[in-house]
């Protein structure tokens, strides 16, 4: 277990200490120092090397006696360009990037560059909603630096200093799940519920109220998903006949329906929506046999897209080989309709289901092969995603200076991204919060705790909250993390939140991640936090078997804890 950082300086230290071991130069360090610690170019570099200013001023008095300097100098240097420091001559700069070991550049990168290209303003970017659109912004834009954060309780409440993709969307201020569930489900007419899009207008995230009325509206939802399904294939202009079965508004209702399952496993889970998904795709099989030849391949992609699903759900479900045939299926639909940017994600599934199992080799080839699907395919989302994965099996593998730089490959991918561009409806989940998300789960694998924290604050105060499984899942992760640097309350307050998400929600893997920090609380049994932590876990217990009662697939063997 990593020690207990208790001081600024301790957790700097680990920090630098860390980077510096997967073969990080002093001038990474200090750009790092930067992001996290929200200090200048001069200041970063010094306390990457752990220094204080007048220990700084010893060393440099070593080296040039001649030329002594005291902390009152550095000082100076370190608060320009501000009114109260006095600029540093090109003589001292060289000076301290000899000192540092680093270039006069890394010194004076804090500085605004006059020339360069503006590019879009991060903090514009919403996150994806359910539907996977980007809409306008909900907040206004803000600069790249700590803002303050209204009062709120739970588990990732505050603001963090973003530097990458900046402020986090503000909170939806609707609730369409009601107080009386019913009575919404209750308007819905069936025309209204034919329309993929209208269904994802009422998976706005739900921002308080009782867990298990709310279990019932969405598990309604789910039956309406399948009504839904169901409703353009029942019209008379998709029901089979003697010529021309398949044609161009069949597939594309299809791949809307697809879309909505999609939705619908993101906000419920794996067994609410696996059922639905295994008679799609026994009709899709009989769409792609009888596809005249100008849609065969958009057909293929559909059913790609489906298998590729049914595998994702099977995986998280704990049935590693359904999920294994679905993908192999999926990847053959996807070399079937030449569509590289299907096979990357399809590949990188698949890279996912290697590592779980402990086959790290395997895990490599797969996701060296998604990131080559990738650089054949035009999108970018296809590129950062294939990065992301690379990432994570490395980690997994232990390979932590292989990890950090697919992880550079995968944020050099998402800033050219103008997420404002429609995409693929597979990329609905894809964004900031996923990439810290990813972040969190590789410094967790790699032992660093404190950076797996933070990472995991920065990914729960971007998630759509309709995410429950990926909100859960991360909540999950960062109570790992915060255990193992000692931040026993902190752990349990995630570590309850990810189990209530979880009765509505849940899964055999996001049970086994909860099960993961339950355990590494076992030190503290006696503490009455983790006694009063074990009570709410039973509770969310009790309540997901009377949700689940009468709804579960015969198929699962999911459980909390």
């Amino acid at each position: 277990m990593s020690r207990k950082p208790r001081s600024l300086k301790q957790i700097q230290a680990q920090l630098s200490e860390q980077l510096r071991a997967t073969d990080h130069s002093w001038a990474d360090i200090g750009r790092e120092f930067q992001r996290r610690f929200h200090v200048n170019a001069r200041v970063a570099l010094r306390q990457a090397r752990g220094w204080t200013q007048p220990e700084a001023a010893e060393r440099w008095n070593r080296r040039w006696p001649e030329d002594p300097k005291t902390f009152k100098n550095f000082s100076y240097w370190e608060a320009w360009p501000s009114s109260t420091g006095y600029s540093p001559s090109l003589e001292v700069l060289d000076r301290m990037a000899q000192l540092y070991e680093c270039s006069v550049a890394d010194l004076l990168s804090d500085l605004d560059d006059y020339g360069a290209k503006k590019r879009p303003v991060f903090s514009n970017v919403r996150e994806p909603g359910p539907a996977g659109l980007i809409g306008p912004p909900r907040h206004a834009p803000q600069p790249y630096a700590l803002a303050a954060a209204a009062p709120a309780s739970g588990p990732g409440a505050e603001v963090r200093f973003d530097p990458y993709f900046g402020a986090p969307p503000a909170p939806p201020v609707r609730d369409d799940l009601g107080a009386n569930p019913g009575e919404l489900l209750s308007s819905m007419s069936a025309a209204a519920m034919s329309s993929a899009a209208q269904i994802s207008s009422l998976m706005e995230p739900p921002d308080g109220g009782n867990s298990l009325s709310r279990r019932s509206a969405l598990l309604n939802l789910s039956s309406l998903f399948a009504v839904a399904a169901a409703a353009p294939l029942a019209g008379d202009k998709a029901l089979p006949t003697p010529a021309g079965r398949v044609d161009a508004a069949m597939v594309d209702n299809t791949g809307l329906i697809v879309g909505g399952l999609r939705q619908q496993n993101a906000a419920l889970g794996p067994s609410a929506t696996v059922q639905t998904g295994l008679a799609m795709r026994a009709m899709m099989e009989s769409v792609v046999k009888d596809a005249p030849a100008g849609l065969t391949g958009q057909a293929w992609v559909v059913y790609g897209d489906l298998s590729h699903l049914l595998g994702w759900m099977m995986f998280n479900m704990g049935q590693d080989d359904a999920a294994r045939f679905y993908y192999d299926d999926a990847r053959k639909a996807a070399y079937q309709a030449d569509d590289y940017e299907l096979a990357a994600n399809i590949l990188a599934a698949q890279a996912h289901l290697s590592m779980s199992a402990g086959d790290h080799q395997t895990a490599i080839d797969h996701a060296q092969a998604a990131e080559e699907a990738a650089k054949r395919s035009p999108s970018r989302r296809a590129k950062a995603y294939a990065a992301d994965m690379t990432a994570r099996v490395y980690a997994s593998a232990g390979q932590g200076a292989r990890s950090l730089a697919a992880l550079e490959r995968e944020r050099r991918q998402m800033q050219r991204i103008d997420w404002a561009e429609p995409a693929a409806e597979r990329w609905g989940f894809y964004g900031p919060a996923f990439y810290w998300a990813r972040e969190s789960e590789c410094h967790l694998l790699l032992g660093h705790p404190v950076e797996a924290a933070d990472a995991g604050a920065l990914a729960q105060q971007r998630f759509n909250p309709a995410y429950l499984h990926n909100n859960a899942m991360a909540l999950a992760r960062r109570a790992q993390a915060q255990v193992q640097f000692g931040d026993v309350p902190a752990a349990c307050r995630a570590l309850a939140e990810s189990a209530r998400m979880a009765t509505l929600a849940g899964s055999v893997r996001l049970s086994t991640e909860m099960a993961r920090a339950r355990q590494l609380l076992a030190p503290y049994e006696n503490e009455s936090v983790v006694q009063a932590l074990d009570v709410r876990l039973d509770r969310y217990r009790k309540q997901r078997g009377v949700a689940d009662s009468g709804v579960q697939t015969t198929n699962s063997t999911e459980e909390v804890l």
